[in-house]
């Protein structure tokens, strides 16, 4: 019977010590999974940081005008280009009227 203790008690060792290896290598590979989450986090935050700098740059009128007239060849309207409401219809011409248009084609006359 002590031989049989002997022989159990070392498997439940030896389990033991297989245990605690692995729990000691899954706490290795866990720390070095949270150190390269933790780097990713902070690259995160240095290009949110870039990107919120970035956008007060080009949120400024200034940035958007000189933007406006040198990339998309933009300028402020001259007083020519300004019409009043009553002027829209001589410079555009006259509005269409929607309910001819939708007019059903068995109407017209046949050809």
């Amino acid at each position: 019977m002590s031989r049989r203790a002997f022989i159990l008690g070392l498997v439940i060792v030896g389990l033991l010590v297989f245990s605690l290896y692995r729990a000691k290598y899954g706490a290795k590979d866990t720390a070095a999974e949270l150190m390269a989450v933790e780097a990713q986090i902070e690259d995160a935050r240095h290009e949110k940081a870039l990107l919120e700098t970035e956008l007060s740059h080009m949120s400024r009128r200034e940035w958007i005008e000189e933007y406006a007239r040198n990339e998309l060849g933009m300028a402020p309207p001259r007083p020519e280009q300004m019409a009043n409401e009553r002027d829209l219809d001589a410079l555009v011409g006259l509005p269409e009227d929607p309910a001819a248009d939708a007019a059903p084609r068995s109407m017209e006359a046949p050809e």
